[in-house]
């Protein structure tokens, strides 16, 4: 099966206005690049409750080679249509344009916080609009990125058919020979994949490979980008590390999800839940 999902773009020197996205086709089980598989996947299990929903504790930091400079686990509430407003200082709400495929469209709306959750729902309005949502964290309550950095989000979906969702880095200056990092990106409930985008031709994917990770199952996904090498992990277990086309532009963490090519059924709905987001810089500065 052909999935697709997207990267983000923004306007220059702002947060997300008039973002559009390219479709990026999944799909195949190769890998291509300097691309290390590491150990076997491990599904975190445990109970859960309001603080925890996911049966794991959003980490702290541990005073080692990273320094936290923000995290997020949605304690406070915000149903339909508020998300934006509450959580201003602490995200970026995509609303009122074209979703990855152009079928759908970005509606704060369709991003919600619950139970101690984010959850973007999806589904098609009674108009026929494929509804879609992104947030992008906002750093001490400030829109834009870093030239490093520890990225985690720990994440599921439901099974939705004709959606999908990518985590992505994405350029502070919208340029996309910048680079782009896709992790984890697919079809909602499907296999996560791993897309590195090669910065000399963009439009080619200089890494791209399918994890063993089911997007319809709890799991925590992280990006470590350094100046040398761009590491992947998935449940703290390393799933794949580059060398090569490792981005130096300042890049800003993305959160999307929405329909991926085509209408999806008319029926197809669920939701993306986050339980949290943590992002670190190096602690050497």
């Amino acid at each position: 099966m052909t999935t697709t999902a997207a990267r983000a773009t923004t306007d220059r020197g702002g947060p997300p206005g008039r973002g559009r996205h390219r479709a990026t086709a999944l799909g195949v089980g190769a890998v291509v690049g300097a691309l290390a598989v590491g150990a076997a996947v491990l599904t975190v299990t445990g109970g859960s409750s309001a603080h925890d929903p996911s049966g794991e504790t959003m980490p702290t930091s541990d005073g080692g080679a990273w320094h936290r400079v923000y995290s997020e686990d949605f304690a406070d509430d915000a149903p339909t249509g508020t998300f934006a407003s509450r959580y201003a200082d602490r995200f970026t709400t995509y609303d009122g344009f074209a979703d990855t495929a152009g079928t759908g469209r970005y509606s704060a709306s369709a991003v919600t916080a619950h139970d101690g959750l984010l959850d973007v729902g999806l589904r098609t309005t009674d108009g026929g609009t494929p509804l879609a949502g992104g947030v992008v964290p906002l750093v001490d309550g400030r829109w834009g990125g870093q030239t490093s950095g520890r990225y985690s989000i720990r994440m599921k979906s439901d099974r939705v058919d004709g959606y999908g969702v990518a985590v992505l880095l994405w350029s502070d200056a919208n340029r996309w020979s910048d680079g782009e990092v896709d992790f984890p990106e697919g079809g909602l409930g499907q296999r996560a994949w791993l897309n590195v985008h090669c910065l000399d031709d963009p439009a080619r994917q200089c890494v791209h490979h399918e994890t063993d990770a089911r997007l319809s199952d709890w799991h925590t996904y992280t990006i470590e980008w350094t100046p040398e090498r761009m590491t992947f992990l998935v449940d703290g277990r390393a799933v794949g590390t580059t060398t090569e086309d490792v981005p130096t532009a300042r890049m800003h963490l993305v959160l999307q999800a929405g329909s991926t090519g085509g209408t999806p059924p008319r029926a197809a709905r669920g939701s993306v839940l986050v339980d949290w987001v943590t992002i670190d810089v190096p602690a050497a500065g």
